[in-house]
């Protein structure tokens, strides 16, 4: 957004974080948030587009409305997934929701809502999944893995999982010496981070080719969020992890998330299609036996495959018009008041 000429007032991604990490730095996101809504005050925009990030999001949507704005929230907070009394804010905070995942639209309709689905960004210039995939029969009788490891871009996740994606590749290397596992890194700081951790330890990190790598790749153990997409569209068998505080979670979270499912890919299924581990609270044991359990059993890797290029299908753009394309749209067009063309 910078480069495309937006004046930033804050960068705020080397803070993010999840579940109940935030309540740990409530001061801090205090004086952001005050910060940002006198921005708001002062610049009366005529419409606010509010992305994600529904516990920062909620006060400057509001503050918005107060300066008279136009609300479009790109990216829906996930209100079928925790604390659904959410969703009566979400309908009095705006004026239309863009959806990224299909079954959106109709929950939130359904609420009372605006909502329309626009498709899921990371698919508009996402390359095709190969023809011949990895073999993972090969992989399996000879123990020439090629796996995946994705411990996530913000430093906070490179430092919560990075150790316990070296454990993992430590025992799959014990077990298979011919496996090859790979981290891979958004940017050059991504992968100085993860070598500064893994120190001398003998796992290559690729920077700036995850999709490259998952292309290749027979198995990954991966962080939740998009980046299971990513791999569930190059039919990649996974464990999917998140490292949690337990204090937030005991003393918040685990009170609002009611979802059985939280992994993307398994919410998108309806059930569990891989294993998924979280929260989790740091002890390697239980990831390293799913997944080597999941690695030793071939026909639930064949099937797993399937199953998860058959979950990101619908996701697949089906005309040239890409989801920020058609989210772009429904921005123009609540800012006209004239009815959405999408």
């Amino acid at each position: 957004m910078a480069e495309a000429g937006c004046e930033i007032l804050l960068d705020l991604t080397a803070q993010a974080q999840m579940l109940g990490g935030p309540i740990l730095r409530a001061w801090y996101w205090y004086r952001i948030v005050r910060r940002l809504r006198r921005a708001i005050r002062d610049l009366r925009p005529d419409i606010h587009v509010p992305v994600d990030s529904p516990a920062l999001n909620w006060h400057l949507a509001k503050a918005a409305r107060k300066a008279g704005a136009k609300v479009v929230y790109y990216i829906a907070p996930q209100v079928w997934a925790w604390a659904a009394w959410r969703v009566k804010k979400l309908a009095r905070l705006t004026d239309h929701v863009a959806c990224i995942l299909p079954f959106e639209q109709r929950y939130l309709r359904d609420r009372g809502v605006e909502a329309t689905y626009v498709g899921h960004p990371l698919f508009d210039d996402m390359p095709p999944a190969p023809e011949t995939p990895a073999d993972l029969l090969d992989a399996w009788s000879e123990g020439a893995w090629r796996v995946a490891l994705l411990q996530g871009s913000r430093p906070g996740e490179i430092k919560g999982h990075t150790p316990a994606l070296l454990a993992v590749a430590n025992e799959i290397r014990r077990r298979w010496p011919q496996a090859t596992c790979t981290f891979t890194a958004r940017t050059q700081a991504c992968a100085d981070l993860i070598r500064q951790i893994v120190r001398d330890a003998d796992v290559p990190v690729e920077v700036g080719r995850t999709r490259d790598v998952l292309a290749e790749s027979h198995f990954a153990v991966c962080v939740s969020g998009t980046v299971t997409l990513e791999a569930a569209h190059f039919g990649v068998p996974m464990v999917i992890f998140y490292r949690a505080s337990r204090l937030g979670y005991t003393l918040v979270a685990r009170w609002f998330i009611h979802a059985k499912l939280l992994a993307l890919v398994n919410i998108l299924a309806g059930r569990p299609i891989v294993p998924e581990l979280m929260p989790w609270f740091g002890n390697t044991r239980p990831l390293i036996r799913a997944v080597m359990e999941e690695m030793a059993d071939l026909g639930g890797l064949v099937e797993t495959r399937g199953r998860l290029k058959k979950v990101v299908r619908p996701l697949l753009p089906t005309s040239s018009e890409t989801a920020a394309d058609r989210a772009a749209r429904l921005v123009c067009d609540t800012l006209d008041g004239t009815s959405i063309s999408i």
